[in-house]
């Protein structure tokens, strides 16, 4: 707490030294949210939390009951979950999966793993964005999407045993009760869904400042040359460690850092993969906000993170051996 609260401080002071600086920072981080975040998480954010009250996901998790049981040790529910995060990305497993909590829709011990394959990046940024918005390569998108999906699988038979008990089975036909569709339902989806959206907004914002404030103090610099060092090991230009240190607080800010220099478009596309698949603390935070209802651990959603990154990552080195 007290390296928390010296850490608080020091920010305090940079922001009182130059804030005309680190206002347009957060001015930055809003406005990409104001662009790109907000209209592409919004409607899943309203409709995903109506569809949980109404109890339009039961025929799908009936449907998918046995094989998440068998696969990944959750119920059916966790085919939802999955369902809505590839198509929506971060942080939108995370909150749905709060929701199922919530309802008592799925136990603890499942949202612990389904967490692990359930929290991704979704199309719209990784093609749209990342691909051919900063790299022009739409190729690369793709391949990006399909390693880091590939990954989130690998990541949820990885950890299908964590704290898995026979008996620890949530019956969804005895669990949900459909309560009816009402203005009420409405409005709470409503609320949910602008509070939900206006969190993502303001971790963006701050970690835009955050970012700029440590390359204001050297800590980017210092994680540069030490990525730089590890990438030189494998024969990788050390450029790309200023976007890879950027990426481990925010994975935009990252991916756009390699955007700005990259020259071989199988590395930009591995490094990349490792970075959205990692997401950035600024996302963990945000999935934080919603999970910690379920009483995950922030060591172990990172844990998982990183382990996932990693076999993201290697899948696209096939894939990129492969196709480009």
């Amino acid at each position: 707490m007290i390296l928390c609260s010296i850490f608080l401080l020091i920010v305090i002071i940079f922001l009182i030294i130059n804030p005309n600086k680190y206002i347009n920072s957060a001015f930055n981080g809003i406005l990409i949210w104001a662009k790109a975040v907000l209209p592409a998480l919004f409607p899943f954010f309203f409709i995903t939390r109506l569809l949980t009250e109404l109890g339009g996901i039961k025929i799908l998790a009936n449907s998918m009951q046995k094989f998440m049981q068998k696969v990944f040790r959750v119920n059916g529910m966790g085919s939802y979950v999955f369902l809505t995060s590839i198509m929506s990305g971060y942080p939108v497993g995370a909150k749905v999966t709060s929701e199922l909590y919530e309802k008592q829709l799925i136990s603890s011990s499942e949202a612990k793993r389904l967490v692990t394959f359930t929290s991704t990046s979704g199309p719209l940024f990784v093609i749209g964005t990342v691909g051919v918005g900063m790299f022009a390569s739409a190729e690369m998108g793709f391949i990006i999407l399909i390693s880091h999906f590939i990954g989130a699988i690998l990541n949820g038979l990885l950890y299908r045993n964590t704290n898995y008990n026979k008996n620890d089975k949530t019956t969804i036909n005895q669990k949900f009760q459909y309560t009816g569709f009402s203005d009420n339902i409405l409005e709470k989806s409503m609320l949910s869904a602008i509070n939900s959206v206006l969190v993502v907004g303001g971790y963006i914002a701050v970690f835009f400042i955050l970012i700029d404030i440590f390359n204001d103090i050297g800590l980017i610099g210092l994680l540069s040359k030490f990525f730089g060092g590890i990438l030189s090991t494998f024969g990788i230009s050390n450029e790309y460690a200023i976007g890879l240190s950027t990426g481990l607080f925010e994975m935009t800010r990252g991916c756009y850092e390699n955007s700005l220099i990259f020259t071989d478009v199988k590395i930009a596309t591995i490094i990349n993969t490792f970075i959205i698949s990692f997401g950035g603390l600024s996302t963990h935070l945000q999935a934080m906000t919603f999970l910690q209802k379920c009483n995950i651990k922030i060591s172990f959603f990172l844990k998982q993170k990183m382990t996932h990154a990693l076999l993201a990552c290697a899948v696209s080195i096939v894939l990129t051996s492969i196709f480009m």
